[in-house]
């Protein structure tokens, strides 16, 4: 990693930086008895050992700052909900031990999470009850890793060299960020002088085969260049036919 390649770790309840080139978030349960570390720390350190992209990594952790506390139960579950939602990978690690480590919580966020496009499961070939979640991963294409390093070199596989983005860009995942339709459209909106200000992916189809185009809907906030108020709008990308609405 270079000084120009920075990794940034946000921990719950924190702000992100301003601008960044890729984020990713790290899934997976938290150890409730403070003799026992967390697996995150390893995490962070695989990613920053491997990021080699030109800006910014961030890096999302559910869990405080060394010292910090976490924040009320309904503030952390909303930092959670949209630190993934910002994020162009959500790294899955469940090493699932149902006396010690059952991760019941993360169940639920793969069910959200496994079809996005922008998952990645990680999980020891001794985990239990992984049978369910390994089939989905494997029927929607998701990357299956058995060590915590290879999750973290899939986490970077899938976001390569990473993307550019600041303010409200950075509500826009790689996986449509990437695409010649988004890409047209901020192009043309830029060039009027218009501002995105926020953008939430709420529909997402991988490439139905490989070179193919993603379909994609999107809302996004836009401020346009003659000042008027914030509009906002539905961007669908579908069937290879480029922008549809």
């Amino acid at each position: 990693m270079s000084p120009e390649s920075p990794v940034t770790v946000v921990h719950v309840g924190q702000e992100p930086p301003a601008s960044w080139a890729a984020a990713v978030y790290l899934c997976g349960p938290t150890p409730t008895d403070p003799a026992e570390p967390s697996w995150r720390p390893d995490a962070v350190a695989a990613l920053r050992s491997l990021w080699s992209g030109a800006g910014r990594l961030v890096v999302f952790l559910p869990e405080p700052a060394p010292g910090g506390d976490y924040p009320a139960y309904p503030d952390q579950i909303a930092w959670e909900e949209e630190a993934m939602s910002r994020s162009d990978v959500v790294l899955f690690w469940i090493p699932r031990d149902m006396a010690r480590l059952p991760g019941l919580v993360s169940n639920v966020k793969w069910g959200t999470w496994y079809d996005s496009g922008r998952a990645v499961l990680g999980t020891p070939p001794q985990a239990e009850r992984m049978e369910y979640l390994l089939h989905f991963a494997g029927a929607r294409d998701v990357p299956v890793a058995r060590t915590l390093a290879e999750a973290a070199t899939a986490a970077l596989r899938a976001v390569g060299p990473g993307g550019a983005r600041s303010g409200g860009e950075r509500a826009v995942p790689l996986t449509v960020w990437r695409t010649e339709p988004f890409r047209a459209w901020y192009a043309a909106r830029r060039e009027a002088g218009d501002r995105l200000l926020d953008a939430r992916v709420e529909w997402y189809a991988p490439p139905a085969e490989p070179g193919g185009a993603a379909d994609w809907l999107l809302t996004v906030t836009v401020a346009p260049g003659d000042g008027s108020g914030p509009a906002v709008a539905r961007l669908l990308a579908a069937q290879g036919q480029g922008m549809l609405m």
